[in-house]
Formats: structure tokens, C-alpha cells, sequence
């Protein structure tokens, strides 16, 4: 969490909850059918973050194959109203839907680097 922001609210955490659990549901059972976007069973939704409004919705995605990163973001994001519409009957006891943002989530990345990192210098201490 960066500096000079409030923790979410119980609100924003039970709305993000919910969206992350339609999306997982979409994408395993398929429900999205738009080109480009046929395997979305192997894409894992890891995190969602919902503006303090309820308004946006930024989505942390992380595919399990490492070919399917090239353009993933891209593709989600231009289908991003058509994935919401897929979405809503899902989330009707919202007042609002979400607009819906769609990011890599590279944090398994960024921990992998730190990892080796530090194996390296242990390895190196012990020689």
C-alpha cells in the first residue's frame, strides 16, 4: 500500500471478493466468448482492488502458461465491457458495476528475482 492511502473499507474488500469470484466462475466455465479470448480457464485472478466509489475495479491477472502473457492485458482490456456484461448477473445486488481494469499481476515475478538474488548471495558468502 503506498504512503497517504486509506486502508480499503469492509465495503470495497466485499465488493472486490465478489468480482474476483464472478471472474473466476467466467473463466473457468467459459461464459466469455469472444475472439482472442477462447483459454481463459488457465488465467488465475489473484487479486481485484475497487476504488474507494465502487466505480473501478482494477483486476490482477496471472496466467498459468508463459505464452499466453504476450497481449493477454491487452486483449482483456479491449473486451473489458464485454467480460463486465458476462459478469453482472453475477454481482446484480451491486447498485453499481464496476468498469473493469485489467493488469498483470508480476508480484510472483518480483518475489521469484528476489529469491535468486539472495541465493546468489549466499553462495557467494560461502565461498
Amino acid at each position: 500500500m503506498s504512503r497517504g492511502r486509506k486502508p480499503p473499507s469492509q465495503r470495497q474488500l466485499r465488493v472486490a471478493k465478489l468480482i474476483r469470484e464472478a471472474l473466476g466462475e467466467a473463466f473457468v466455465m467459459r461464459r466469455i466468448d469472444e475472439p482472442g479470448l477462447e483459454d481463459l480457464s488457465t488465467v488465475s485472478v489473484t487479486e481485484v482492488d475497487v476504488s474507494p466509489d465502487l466505480k473501478l475495479a482494477t483486476v490482477y491477472v496471472r496466467p498459468l502458461l508463459a505464452e499466453q502473457c504476450a497481449g493477454l492485458e491487452e486483449k482483456l482490456n479491449e473486451n473489458a465491457g464485454r467480460i463486465r456484461h458476462a459478469i453482472a448477473p453475477a454481482l446484480r445486488q451491486l447498485k453499481y458495476m464496476p468498469r473493469l481494469r485489467f493488469r498483470l499481476d508480476t508480484a510472483a515475478d518480483h518475489a521469484a528475482r528476489i529469491d535468486e538474488l539472495l541465493r546468489q548471495t549466499r553462495r557467494n558468502e560461502e565461498e
